[in-house]
């Protein structure tokens, strides 16, 4: 084992000529050359780097070592390397490993130091040394100091956590609002097309009621008619009305005269009854004279023949009188029953006409109100039929408005459609995202290892 990598040259013992002198003057010029070329490059190497011999002995320490470990280049060179920068848990370091093996290898983990206000992070790495023959002589090791790559890379997965954090919820959060927003488009979709559905029956009714309105008006205008035609029937009523009421009057006074001269007739039928019975007295008185001029008449004989004879047809006179007198009794008995009945009929007639006149009085006022509801009708059936018509214009742009609702309703449903494709395919955008997102964190989580 040498103590240096550059001690192998020697010098001839016997001195054999100046020619050999100058090839061995010649080697150790160049020996020294590229000592100091190799010198300068471990001194002026922008990382921490140090030389260990094949026994792990520290030959070359330069300043950026210094300042990351705060050991000398006294404290260092000539040292075993695992005495001065031993690691916890480890025998030889990296240098001496490569000494050891001959490999050149960079370490697999970042070696980190110092307080939380103060920390390093370093990952060190070296190639070995080797002689013109191939024999290792040593090892170069260098130390990358990778204190700001690594807060950035710290710094980054922590804003990569927080932007996967917040993505992930930002994510999830959209995704949920997103399947929330498709179940409320297939809800909104559903009442929609119930509602769609709702309104074109609203519509068919709206329709119908439209043609039940216009009937209803054409019904009203009719009855309007009739109305007014009931009106001038009811005036014409209570003009006969009135007519019957006079006629009636009339009537009853031609009754009243009519009884009052039923009264007067029976009044003479008594004169006559009285009459009669003088005529009946006379008969019967002529008729006892009779009787006794024929006695008187029997008792003269025959001088008082014609005597007789005047007697007799004196009697048959009184007897024809008395059978006439007896016809005449019946005849008036007849007529004064008859009057007697002429004059409870008349009376009777009398309360006829007088109810009769009573119930036309009725039916006059009753004509009157009936002409006065008719009117109040006819203008009630005229402002039916003008708020008809009003509803049935109503009606139609009513219907007109639900047919252009429906239509719009039928584009809602198309745009809920689109709107649902468009969900969709921006849930799918996100779950694209998402996965990136994640793809992206574990590709970060690779290279920070």
């Amino acid at each position: 084992m040498s103590n240096g990598l550059f001690e192998g040259a020697t010098t001839p013992a016997d001195g054999d000529g100046r020619a050999e002198n100058d090839e061995v003057a010649q080697l150790r010029a160049e020996r020294d050359f590229w000592k100091h070329l190799f010198g300068q490059l471990v001194a002026e190497f922008p990382e921490p780097a140090l030389v260990v011999n094949d026994g792990g002995t520290i030959t070359h320490w330069n300043d950026p070592h210094v300042d990351l470990s705060g050991i000398s280049h006294d404290e260092a060179i000539g040292n075993q390397a695992i005495d001065v920068i031993g690691t916890e848990g480890v025998d030889e370091t990296l240098a001496e490993e490569i000494a050891r093996t001959g490999t050149a290898m960079r370490e697999d983990q970042i070696r980190s130091g110092g307080s939380d206000d103060d920390a390093w992070h370093i990952r060190a790495g070296g190639t070995p040394l080797r002689a013109p023959d191939g024999e290792v002589v040593g090892a170069f090791e260098y130390i990358t100091i990778v204190t700001e790559l690594v807060e950035q890379r710290q710094e980054l997965q922590r804003v990569q956590a927080e932007i996967s954090e917040t993505v992930n919820g930002a994510v999830e959060d959209l995704l949920e609002a997103t399947e929330t927003n498709a179940e409320a488009n297939a809800e909104l979709e559903a009442l929609t097309d119930e509602q769609v559905e709702n309104l074109q029956s609203v519509g068919n009714e709206m329709e119908s009621l439209s043609a039940t309105v216009e009937e209803v008006a054409a019904s009203a205008e009719e009855v309007s008619s009739q109305s007014d035609a009931a009106a001038e029937l009811a005036v014409e009523s209570k003009d006969a009305t009135e007519q019957i009421v006079s006629l009636a009057v009339d009537v009853r006074e031609s009754a009243e005269a009519v009884a009052e001269n039923s009264r007067l007739l029976e009044e003479r039928i008594e004169e006559i009854n009285r009459i009669v019975d003088v005529i009946d007295n006379i008969a019967d008185q002529t008729n006892i004279l009779a009787v006794n001029a024929n006695i008187q008449a029997a008792e003269f004989g025959a001088e008082a023949d014609g005597f007789n004879v005047v007697a007799n047809e004196v009697k048959e006179l009184a007897d024809e009188s008395k059978a006439e007198v007896e016809t005449i009794e019946e005849i008036v008995d007849e007529v004064k029953t008859n009057t007697s009945e002429t004059v409870d009929s008349i009376e009777t007639t009398l309360d006829h006409v007088d109810d009769t006149i009573e119930q036309a009085h009725l039916v006059d006022e009753n004509q009157s109100d009936i002409e006065e509801a008719v009117d109040e009708a006819s203008t009630g059936i005229n402002q039916i039929a003008a708020a008809t018509d009003d509803q049935a214009a109503t009606a139609e742009e009513v219907a007109a408005t639900l047919n252009s609702a429906i239509d719009q309703m039928h584009n809602v449903v198309d745009e809920i459609d689109t709107l649902a494709e468009t969900n969709e395919a921006q849930a799918e955008s996100v779950r694209s995202v998402r996965d990136d997102v994640r793809e992206l964190s574990s590709r970060l989580d690779d290279s920070g290892r």
